[in-house]
């Protein structure tokens, strides 16, 4: 199953005439975000693989394309330092007319994007006060796109990710417990 994240972040309509285009940093890099109290994650700078042909979409749907990799003229992704940008030409339809008007009034306020984790992509920790910190080391990129609201994409990103942690807090149970075992009888030996 495919996550998705949401990022507050600078989306623009660019391009004058007859080619409208929507930009923005879809994905960013080597920051701590807070998805809900108690789970941080990172995305590492070089992590994005790119799917054969990846996607812009508006608000996620796949009946609102704006563009792919391959299609004319095409979606551009360019790496930069913080993170990942995207470039997308806007299509003459009535949900590009719908992208153009939310985004000259300032409706649209982000960017997001849809990606799975291969096997070792990512690497898990605890710290000492439960929050879980999530280290994305690679991820293969489907969909990238303007969102109106990353919050509420956020909230469904929750949703998936929660059970994610959930299943990891369960495999890490018995060492969390291994741990405060030896502890108290390091505690133990000492007061003895």
């Amino acid at each position: 199953m495919a996550e998705i994240r949401a990022f507050p972040a600078t989306v623009r309509s660019a391009g004058e005439n007859e080619e409208k285009r929507v930009a923005g940093r879809g994905i960013v890099y080597d920051e701590w975000t807070e998805l809900w109290p108690g789970y941080k994650e990172r995305i590492c700078k070089g992590a994005v693989q790119r799917a054969d042909n990846v996607k812009s979409f508006f608000n996620h749907d796949p009946g609102k394309v704006l563009s792919t990799l391959e299609s004319d003229p095409a979606l551009e992704l360019k790496e930069s330092d913080e993170g990942l940008e995207y470039d997308s030409p806007i299509p003459p339809t009535s949900y590009g007319k719908d992208l153009e008007i939310n985004l000259e009034r300032g409706n649209v306020k982000g960017s997001s994007f849809s990606f799975d984790i291969p096997a070792e992509g990512d690497s898990w920790r605890e710290d000492e006060n439960g929050v879980v910190w999530r280290d994305i080391k690679k991820l293969t990129l489907y969909e990238i796109g303007p969102v109106t609201d990353p919050a509420y994409v956020q909230t469904t990103a929750q949703a998936r990710s929660k059970e994610a942690v959930k299943e990891w807090r369960k495999q890490q149970v018995p060492v969390g417990r291994l741990l405060r075992e030896r502890r108290q009888k390091l505690v133990n030996s000492l007061l003895d």
